[in-house]
């Protein structure tokens, strides 16, 4: 009887439903998974990843052994992948023995016979010569950092990091190279194998791992930083963009952060108490639904309107992931 607890599998209806997501466009994968709730992001986020980069190979299998026919109890393409992935390349499902494990343990000698084929086929010896390769042009996009000056100044990030190794230098040149961005104030730029999310500076708030086009929009709005100035962010999860008006703003001033989403929402305010930002007031409600003449908005002085998108056309790391098709992406009955 395995040890995991009877709520487990739903780590991976959750990891189903951000594929679909994805499937759907409703946003670029950094911006899907940072809505993720901060609980189960990281291990949510590692599964989603993974899966993506064997999506074709296992959809392949899954098609073979015709699972999707045979078990009901699988009931999208996505379950079934996040599903035989852990089965076959992560050392098995860590989820109680219900029905839906059940299901595709029913299958896992199919299944492993189907990747031994297309390894032998393919002309591979190992699982990881099947995942598919990055976009080259990613490794050309430095890692962005914006520094929180809600808590400390650029200045002394700067010098904190140099303390920590790190050189100014061109980010390219080494792992511990890094600069100030040429056209966004307080933006700092990394080599792009350098990561942050575990890094006690991320975690006080002291910098936010945002990307240098994400934060082009608070920087063109420009709201004054002084108590006259009311904003409007009628899209604000996960907090990126808020948190920069934010800071923008030196926590003066009255910041409405609207987010219709109730997941999104709770990371935003995670994100925000996290960031230091005193003068917003998150609102869980669709933007679309306040009235113009509300007397609340009344002294409102500027509207950031920077709505989720596919983001097609831009190149980033992880986007490259969604571009390669699969046999099939429907749902066989």
């Amino acid at each position: 009887m395995s040890s995991a607890p009877p709520n487990i599998m739903n780590f991976y209806f959750e990891a189903a439903k951000t594929l679909d997501r994805l499937d759907s466009k409703q946003g670029s994968i950094k911006g899907v998974l940072a809505s993720l709730p901060e609980k189960n992001r990281k291990r949510t986020t590692a599964l989603v990843i993974e899966t993506l980069k064997y999506k074709v190979v296992l959809t392949d299998i899954i098609e073979e052994a015709k699972l999707l026919k045979e078990e009901r109890k699988i009931t999208s393409l996505n379950l079934a992948l996040v599903l035989v992935h852990d089965l076959l390349l992560s050392g098995g499902i860590q989820a109680g023995d219900g029905p839906v494990k059940q299901a595709i343990l029913r299958h896992k000698t199919r299944l492993h016979g189907e990747l031994q084929k297309i390894k032998i086929k393919r002309g591979v010896k190992t699982d990881t010569e099947l995942a598919q390769t990055a976009d080259p042009r990613a490794a050309r996009i430095p890692r962005h950092v914006r520094v929180n000056t809600l808590i400390w100044s650029t200045d002394e990030a700067v010098k904190s990091l140099m303390s920590q190794g790190f050189i100014v230098s061109d980010p390219f040149e080494s792992e511990t190279s890094f600069m100030r961005d040429k056209h966004i104030p307080d933006l700092l730029s990394f080599s792009p194998r350098v990561t942050f999310h575990d890094d006690p500076l991320y975690t006080a708030g002291k910098i936010i791992l945002q990307d240098k086009a994400s934060c082009f929009p608070a920087t063109v709005l420009a709201p004054p930083a002084n108590d006259n100035t009311f904003v409007i962010d009628a899209t604000s999860a996960p907090g990126n963009k808020t948190s920069h008006l934010s800071a923008l703003m030196k926590n003066k001033g009255k910041l409405f952060a609207f987010e219709r989403d109730k997941k999104r929402f709770t990371t935003l305010t995670t994100m925000l108490s996290r960031a230091g930002c005193r003068n917003v007031e998150p609102i869980n409600a669709d933007f679309l639904t306040v009235h113009p003449l509300d007397p609340k908005y009344s002294r409102v002085t500027h509207i950031l309107l920077d709505p989720s998108c596919s983001g097609s056309g831009i190149v980033n790391r992880l986007d490259h992931l969604l571009e390669t098709g699969t046999r099939s992406s429907t749902f066989l009955t």
